[in-house]
């Protein structure tokens, strides 16, 4: 063949191939198009509400049931922006919002997304698997809501994956302390650079500090490089750290901690060391400031064992090993407090072995206003063994724990938790303590565009043979502004009971949710000579947030207490900022001890 012939042929054939490939790939981007086009429209749906919208709750796996065992062929992702209402899907925001909001936030990258997800090209479709990663983006704190969408490919057993999100504004703060004279504000950035960090500083200026400025600083990356494991770095010179003792500590910590993301994931665990000291930051007399200087060593690991089960089979056994060693390289000079278990080491192994069966619903209008929320249901039953050594007193310890929930479609939520441990020491229990609670959540009741819901939750705590353990007090968790440590009593029974009217009232994207509620407490008391005693708080108040900020539930409460700790009545008002409320839980934690107070 002649030499400018075959010149021509190769070029020929290159720009042919050229354009067969152009023609491919433009092909492959407009059914990609498609796609993702189709999935977006019914994950908004999916996501945004309605005015009048009614509650209908469904089991998380349900959308993709009858999917089950086709083989993912794509997974996509897209975003649904700041200019679509997540409270109706036929709503546009202002333009002017949405332009301040894109110009001061970055969507969280594809690469993101995708280093949160373990769901896999080219394997089958497990409807639970998808569920929980679903509900694993909705849990991070700077996504607002996420649904997974199949679109079957068409005379094939393939489906194509379109994960649609929906972010959180990531900017927020906060603003608290005394005011105006020892005000405490923090500001941050949830998702820095739309890469799933989060970036917060904290100042508290209060003139009789020295120095007047306090400060605290904190890191978090999410799922670094794609394993799921959460890196968070601090210091802090405003006791915000893990803290023990009864001052001012300064700290400095790094954390590692990758949860069981899905009971079909193999591996949880993490890590915590940090240094902490007392600092007299309030110029107290040197007799009465408390110095003092420790460091905090915990780890853990747990394997979970049977996840090759068969896809709708989702009962697991986890074994999981925790070691803590917390040492003080300086206990405080005054004698009063060198027997206190605050101030002294405290070293322990535990290990705990747990069966669990857990799945959700997805519903809404529990705890928030409006987004989707995952209500776990299902069991578990942990046995727990381990030593400790504290206040130089060596102990093995044994503890149960059994946890049922159950949700149904009607929207009726209900939990049953017992749980009992014991440490053992010459032939007897010591600081044993039983604990029993109970909650009862009813189904929303729509009443035109208004929406009510009620729960009351009771728990009972008895412990035994106290050596070590601190006795059981009466705080602010309990009733709202109520704290009082001079009542050391041995039981207690605690019982809530509220009802929240959700509201349409909306004012620049918040929302608003009046609230009454009533809190008994009946302590026995064993420093009053085996004396009874009942508290009870009767309060009202209204809470508000804006689902498309970072900001938690805003709520302020008045709270009525005919009776205090000295038998007087107490008006209490309070105001919180970034309240954090969910149902959702992890499938298993840490080994750990029953904690009462």
């Amino acid at each position: 063949m002649h030499k400018s012939a075959l010149i021509g042929y190769i070029f020929g054939t290159l720009l042919l191939n050229s354009i067969c490939v152009n023609a491919q790939t433009k092909k492959d981007s407009e059914e990609k198009k498609s796609i993702t086009k189709k999935a977006f429209q019914e994950g908004l749906k999916l996501i945004s509400t309605t005015p009048n919208d009614t509650i209908v709750n469904i089991q998380s796996t349900d959308p993709f049931i009858e999917h089950s065992g086709k083989i993912i062929r794509y997974i996509f992702i897209e975003r649904i922006g700041f200019e679509k209402s997540i409270y109706d899907s036929t709503k546009k925001v202002k333009k002017t919002v949405t332009n301040i909001a894109n110009a001061l936030h970055s969507n969280t990258r594809e690469k993101i997304i995708y280093q949160h997800l373990f769901l896999h090209q080219h394997e089958p479709v497990n409807p639970a698997k998808l569920s929980d990663n679903e509900r694993f983006l909705r849990d991070l704190d700077f996504i607002l809501d996420s649904r997974i969408v199949i679109i079957p490919v068409a005379g094939t057993d393939s489906v194509d994956l379109t994960v649609i999100t929906r972010d959180v504004f990531s900017l927020g703060g906060s603003l608290g302390g005394s005011l105006p004279s020892a005000p405490k504000i923090s500001v941050f950035d949830a998702n820095v650079s739309g890469r799933g960090q989060r970036i917060e500083y904290t100042a508290h200026i209060n003139q009789e500090r020295t120095p007047t400025v306090g400060h605290a600083l904190y890191y978090r990356k999410s799922s670094a490089f794609g394993s799921f494991a959460n890196i968070e770095l601090g210091f802090t010179q405003l006791n915000t750290g893990r803290s023990y003792g009864e001052e001012n500590e300064y700290a400095i910590f790094t954390r590692i901690n990758r949860p069981l993301v899905s009971p079909y994931s193999r591996l949880a665990g993490g890590f915590e060391i940090s240094r902490n000291w007392s600092e007299n930051v309030f110029n107290d007399p040197d007799s009465v400031f408390i110095k003092y200087r420790y460091s905090v060593f915990d780890t853990w690991f747990g394997y979970n064992l049977g996840i090759h089960r068969k896809i709708a089979d989702r009962k697991r056994l986890f074994l999981a090993v925790r070691y803590f060693n917390g040492s003080y390289q300086d206990q405080p000079e005054q004698a009063e407090y060198l027997e206190e278990r605050l101030y002294n080491d405290l070293y322990g192994t535990l290990t705990e072995f747990t069966f669990y069966k857990q799945d959700y619903f997805k519903t809404r209008y529990v705890f928030g206003f409006g987004r989707t929320e995952d209500v776990p249901y299902g069991i578990s039953l942990a046995v727990s063994s381990g030593y400790f050594r504290e206040v130089a007193i060596e102990r093995p310890y044994t503890g149960i724990k059994f946890n049922y929930s159950w949700a149904s479609k009607k929207g009726n939520f209900y939990k049953l938790t017992v749980q009992s441990g014991a440490y053992y020491r010459n032939k007897e229990a010591e600081d044993a303590v039983l604990q029993v609670g109970a909650a009862y959540y009813t189904r929303v009741w729509n009443m035109n565009r208004y929406k009510l819901r009620s729960y009351i939750s009771s728990s009972y705590t008895n412990i035994f043979n106290r050596k070590v353990s601190e006795p059981l007090h009466l705080n602010k968790n309990f009733i709202p502004g109520f704290n009082t440590d001079d009542l050391d009593a041995n039981s207690r029974t605690a019982t809530h009971v509220e009802s929240t009217l959700f509201t349409p009232w909306m004012l620049l994207g918040f929302r608003f949710a009046p609230f009454v509620s009533a809190d008994i407490v009946h302590l026995k008391c064993l420093s009053c000579g085996q004396i009874d005693k009942t508290f009870l708080g009767i309060s009202s108040g209204l809470r508000t947030r804006n689902e498309n900020l970072i900001f938690g539930t805003m709520e302020l409460k008045a709270t009525y207490v005919p009776s205090n700790a000295f038998g007087e009545p107490e008006f209490i008002f309070s105001f919180k900022q970034n309240v954090r409320i969910k149902n959702t839980g992890t499938f298993v934690r840490a080994p750990s001890l029953i904690r009462y107070n």
